[in-house]
């Protein structure tokens, strides 16, 4: 029987069954699990799947041996050019998301509103991907990847802002951030809550306006990185802000862990509270864009009354720890700061993926609003929280020895065990289980937005339909949680303090190519026509130049403890020798110097 799907001659035909063998084996194997196992699940989809059944195809009869005379040779000629303009409409459609035009890769993932060719429906891939559009049409589980939203399909408010990113950090881990100004940079009450207010104030500016892209671009953040740091350019902070969402998740998946454990007295490990976590994140991220925002709505609600109950459970302990003077007092207070930066700027890689489904005539202020509500108001008031509980078990002048030794033991979760359990008995496990569940809503954000990111690196990857890549990213950061889960304060700490050094210089390009060069108007990207155009977007050189001088601005000022910075040392002085980190200020005036006349030569010597 002849192969199913192929169209021309037999060469031809030997072509395409060659693309077909070099499929990625795991990816095989976890789409086909799930091109099997859906549509038994879901009558529904299964009909609409089944209508994307192509007829079989008559064998091609076998070619004549023909005499070259002028006339049938140029005939034969004819059909041969026929033929190999006939050949790249067979990946075309499949991957849109990383083309441009005939001399550049024009391949096309998946356009939800138009259902694929007959020759694409034949193939593997364009199967799965039929299925995920008739998923998408049957129950809501999303299908479109990195392409842009059309204007005519944005039915989302402005306040959906709101709910996202207060779920996102109505979390356990904002609690952990507000604890280290007091154990590990030894701040006093008053100056841990300064630190957290002006730093919050200030740094949550950029993810609320990174926000207003969305709805004006219509595309998720990496892929609008394009147009600042060129199409190779994106490449490469795609690739790093993979990296950052795998970090990110097993960071707040270890503080989950570890209060699971305290709340079954060790009956379940490390290991397995991560792995709990880790599944239903899952769950919830495979379902896509309109899950996401249903759950993150409402998940917030019993998170808020649980710290509130926290509030009342500790109050009565709190105390009034001085502040510090001096140099010491200084670079502790710097390296704080830099540990929230990187915990709030953390948003700004993939702010916009959240409503590039709201109408592009949203007013700017409304978006950037709403996201700076739903940021400011948690970050501020749960730190704040973290850090008054901390002062009174750890830090300067720790003044309850069983909240120390709990939490000497334990960490967060003994922590909170402490506070809670004497207090409210058993019904401060519950509370303590709920804020094991707050995590979820913070791990869906990173979960979610770095199967985008993925489809910005290469093209290939962009064909992998979007509900498998949260699979591949769970089976990735589940063994480093589990690595990590006996050092939560220590890791959180270089973590957050190595994500605000990237990611300062990231929006330094990013709005520096919006208010100088595009005059801060959308409408001078021409979204719609150029954002899958490699000859339309920069060329990213000014860019990478950029990166490597914040760089080199990041080593001289960072301060951590396997590496301290020459300039870094100068602030802590002779009075700590732990330095001050300045690490994300100098990457980002280093990198914003350089960014400003090599991209006036960029566009001067390449044009674009």
């Amino acid at each position: 029987m002849p192969k199913i799907g192929y169209v021309g001659t037999r060469e031809d035909a030997k072509t395409y069954n060659m693309r077909a063998t070099c499929r990625i084996h795991y990816l095989y194997l976890s789409i086909r699990a799930i091109t099997s196992a859906v549509p038994l699940l879901l009558p529904q989809v299964k009909t609409e799947y089944r209508s994307f059944a192509v007829p079989s195809l008559p064998e091609p009869p076998l070619p004549q041996p023909v005499t070259q005379t002028g006339d049938n040779m140029s005939s034969s000629i004819k059909e041969s050019k026929s033929m190999e303009s006939a050949s790249p409409d067979l990946e075309k459609h499949a991957l849109e998301g990383h083309g441009v035009d005939d001399k550049i890769e024009t391949l096309n993932v998946l356009d939800p509103d138009a259902p694929p060719s007959a020759l694409d429906r034949a193939s593997f891939w364009g199967r799965s991907l039929a299925l995920s559009a008739a998923l998408e049409r049957k129950v809501g589980i999303e299908a479109r990847g990195i392409q842009r939203v059309p204007e005519d399909q944005r039915p989302d408010r402005p306040s959906g802002n709101l709910w996202i990113w207060l779920a996102a950090n109505c979390v356990l881990t904002t609690f952990g951030i507000g604890i280290l100004g007091p154990s590990l940079f030894f701040l006093g009450l008053g100056d841990s809550m300064l630190t957290i207010f002006f730093t919050n104030v200030a740094t949550c500016v950029l993810p609320a306006y990174m926000a207003t892209f969305g709805p004006k671009l219509g595309l998720r953040q990496m892929t609008s990185a394009r147009f600042s740091w060129g199409w190779h350019g994106a490449k490469v902070v795609a690739l790093l802000n993979c990296v950052a969402c795998v970090g990110w998740s097993a960071i707040t998946t270890i503080a989950a862990a570890q209060t699971l454990r305290v709340v079954a007295n060790d009956t379940i490990s490390d290991a397995a509270g991560v792995v709990i976590v880790a599944i239903i994140t899952l769950a919830l991220c495979m379902l896509g864009y309109k899950y996401v925002h249903i759950y993150e709505k409402w998940s917030w609600i019993p998170t808020a009354i649980t710290f509130f109950i926290l509030l009342g459970c500790a109050a009565k302990e709190f105390v009034n720890v001085p502040m510090g003077i001096g140099q010491a007092e200084a670079s502790n207070v710097l390296s704080f700061m830099g540990v929230i930066f990187g915990f709030v700027a953390g948003w700004v890689s993939f702010a916009s993926d959240y409503n590039v489904y709201q109408p592009a005539e949203t007013p700017a202020w409304k978006t950037f609003a709403w996201t700076y509500a739903g940021l400011i108001f948690p970050l501020v008031l749960i730190q704040w929280l973290g850090a008054a509980v901390m002062c009174v078990a750890g830090g300067v002048a720790p003044s309850n020895d069983a909240w120390t030794a709990a939490f000497a033991a334990d960490e967060l979760g003994g922590l909170l065990g402490a506070v809670l359990i004497p207090v409210v008995g058993n019904f401060g496990k519950f509370c303590m289980v709920l804020l094991v569940l707050s995590v979820v809503a913070n791990n869906i954000i990173n979960v979610y937005s770095m199967g985008l990111s993925i489809s910005v690196i290469h093209v290939w990857l962009a064909k992998v339909p979007r509900l498998i890549w949260p699979i591949v990213i769970t089976a990735i950061y589940i063994p480093i949680a589990i690595a990590g889960a006996n050092s939560f304060s220590t890791s959180l700490e270089d973590f957050m303090n190595v994500l605000g050094y990237w990611l300062s210089i990231f929006v330094v390009v990013v709005l520096l190519e919006h208010f100088i060069f595009r005059k801060g108007d959308f409408a001078c990207y021409q979204a719609a026509e150029t954002w899958n155009r490699q000859d339309r977007t920069p060329v990213g050189i000014a860019a990478l130049v950029a990166f490597l001088f914040g760089a080199l601005g990041t080593a001289m000022g960072m301060a951590q403890v396997w590496y301290i910075g020459k300039i870094g040392a100068l602030v802590g002085g002779a009075a700590n020798p732990f330095g001050g980190d300045i690490g994300f200020e100098l990457a980002g005036a280093f990198a914003g110097i350089v960014y400003v006349p090599a991209r006036y030569l960029e566009i001067k010597f390449i044009g674009r």
